[in-house]
Parts: structure tokens; C-alpha cells; sequence
């Protein structure tokens, strides 16, 4: 960051209301507010723990894998009805049930199926790397889905309360909020976005939109908020075109990395209770993905629900419960 030409708060700051202080500097990067909002601090802060907006971020992906596959239906057939729910996009699009239910299938269409997730789970990924000196924390999530053009990172990515999925059923999310409670947990977030080929309308440029998230404390202030490095006063972001992002192989999708995460505690303990939690969090999801949690081998993430119909499946229904319950009056 020592390196950007980044004008500093105290020069150029967004003031509750249309009011600003500093006028912006051209062909600098002016620290502007996620959503485009000074008062966004406590709407962020709502994550009441950490795991929660990784889980977020995670469904965020599965959303971007499903939008790019329906964006792809429509371009070959406009007419094509949208799917009524999450899972029949999926079952559409990807050719699997629920997870859970993958394991009560029969021997043949059960390896089929579970090789028809476990190749989507190579899309959607959540990496945990330790900083040994510093004893911090980052966390990355990335999804090879539909990916944001760089004029538009600011309206999708980067924005706040703000949400295209009411009309549309096949999605899991509504209110655009969740996975931006990372960013309070983290002392930094690197956002970085590209859209996919196949979906770019004429006119849309290509290359890879890119930003820095952090807090901002204004001083002599209480009003803490989240900013962004933006490119533009309008809040677009800087970007790299798309030689410089092939040569960085940054492929199709969208790229979080927070740094500094902070879990409360600082030693790999939490690579065992990332995997435990976001496999509660998320019990039964719609996706699997893969969890790198200090080791560059990954954990196939399928829910709690999966493994405890997969143990039903090993064990047999008659012994796979520890403990049985007989039947209760109901009063």
C-alpha cells in the first residue's frame, strides 16, 4: 500500500450527508465508503462471530456459480423459465440432489453423483494461512462463478443493503448484507473481481477490478466506518486490463482475502474449528467446496448433513444412533 498513490483520510473524507472534505486528487485513490455509505460502520459490525460471514462469502460463491450457469442457459435459450429454488438450479445446472441425499441413492448412481459435486466443489474454495512472526490470521475465499466487470464492482461487490435477487427464486440470499461483516473482522480485505467471457455484454470491457477495504477512524470523531480504494469519484475501482490479469493467471469469478482475521485466538486450533463450524453453519448447502485450513491438500466440504447420512449409509440404520428414544404420549 506504501507504494499507491492513496490520498490520506485526513485529505479527502466522505461527511454524513452529500458533503466532503478535500477535493479529489486526479489519478489518485481516495478511501470512499463501502456502499457508498459514512454511517455503514454498525450495519458491518453485525457478524455476532467470526465463522458467520466466511459462511456468508462461501454462499455468496455458490449464488455466483448458479447466476453464471442461468446467464449461460438464457444467452442459448431466452425463453428458458427460471429454476423455482436454489437446489432445482442446481440439480438443473450441475446434475445432483441434496448432499445428503446424494448418499442414499444406490451404489452406481451414487459415485455418478458425488462425482458430479465433487467436480463443482473445485470451483468454490476458502483458504486459512497462518502469518507464523505476526501470529495473524487470512482467510480467502474465491469462486470461479459469473465475476463482476470493474465498472461494476462498486454496484455489486462493494455495496451495502443493496440486492437484484428478490425476483429471483433460484438464489439463496436477499438483503446483499452478510458476507460484508468480514471486513470489520479483518485488519485489511483485498477484493478482486472478473467477469466471466461467455456472459460479457458487447461493450463491457475485460480485465480484473481490484480495491483494499479497511476502517477508517476520522480524528476528533466517534463515527468509525469501512472505505474502499476507489479509482473514480463516482466510486469505481482500479483495475488492470486483460493482459495484466492473464499474466497473473486471474481467471473468471470473484477473489476476498481478509488479513489480520481475527478468530480470538491466535494458534492452529482454529484450522479443526473452521471445518467443524462451517460445516454446522452451513448443515446441508446447496454446493460443496473445498477448505484449505493450513495445508495446501483440501478438505471436501458437504455439510454435517452429508456426514451424518454417510455414517447412516456405513453403519446401517439399525445401529448408526447412539441412543433410541420410545414413543411419547402427546398431552
Amino acid at each position: 500500500m506504501a507504494a499507491l498513490p492513496i490520498v490520506p483520510p485526513d485529505q479527502y473524507q466522505w461527511l454524513p450527508g452529500d458533503e466532503r472534505l478535500g477535493t479529489w486528487q486526479r489519478g489518485k485513490l481516495h478511501w470512499v465508503p463501502v456502499g457508498r455509505d459514512r454511517g455503514n460502520g454498525g450495519r458491518i459490525k453485525l457478524a455476532g462471530e467470526p465463522m458467520n460471514p466466511l459462511a456468508e462469502r462461501l454462499v455468496n460463491g455458490m449464488e455466483s456459480l448458479i447466476e453464471l450457469a442461468r446467464l449461460q442457459e438464457r444467452i442459448k435459450n431466452p425463453t428458458a423459465s427460471m429454476p423455482a429454488s436454489p437446489r432445482e438450479a442446481v440439480f438443473r445446472y450441475f446434475g445432483f440432489p441434496k448432499l445428503d441425499a446424494i448418499e442414499r441413492l444406490d451404489d452406481d448412481e451414487r459415485k455418478e453423483k458425488s462425482a458430479l459435486a465433487d467436480k463443482v466443489r473445485k470451483h468454490l474454495s476458502i483458504r486459512l494461512d497462518l502469518e507464523k512472526k505476526r501470529k495473524e490470521f487470512t482467510v480467502t475465499i474465491r469462486d470461479h462463478g459469473m465475476g463482476q466487470t470493474p465498472a461494476n464492482i462498486h454496484n455489486s461487490l462493494l455495496s451495502l443493503g443493496r440486492t437484484d435477487k428478490a425476483d429471483k427464486p433460484y438464489l439463496i440470499g436477499v438483503f446483499g448484507q452478510g458476507g460484508s461483516s468480514a471486513f470489520s473482522i479483518a485488519k485489511y480485505s483485498i477484493v478482486v473481481s472478473r467477469r466471466a467471457p461467455d456472459i460479457r455484454k458487447s461493450g463491457e470491457g475485460d480485465g480484473a477490478g481490484w480495491t483494499i477495504v479497511r476502517e477508517i477512524q476520522p480524528k476528533g470523531l466517534r463515527g468509525a466506518y469501512y472505505a474502499y480504494l476507489a479509482a473514480t469519484e463516482a466510486g469505481e475501482v482500479p483495475f488492470v486490463d486483460a493482459a495484466q490479469a492473464d499474466a497473473a493467471q486471474f481467471e473468471q469469478g470473484a477473489h476476498f482475502c481478509h488479513i489480520g482475521y481475527d478468530f480470538g485466538v491466535s494458534d492452529s486450533s482454529i484450522a479443526r474449528t473452521m471445518y467443524q463450524s462451517l460445516n454446522h453453519v452451513l448443515f446441508n448447502p446447496v454446493m460443496p467446496y473445498e477448505l484449505y485450513a493450513l495445508r495446501n491438500t483440501p478438505e471436501p466440504m458437504k455439510g454435517t448433513a452429508q456426514r451424518l447420512a454417510r455414517r447412516v449409509r456405513m453403519l446401517g440404520r439399525n445401529v448408526a444412533l447412539d441412543k433410541s428414544f420410545a414413543q411419547q404420549p402427546v398431552l
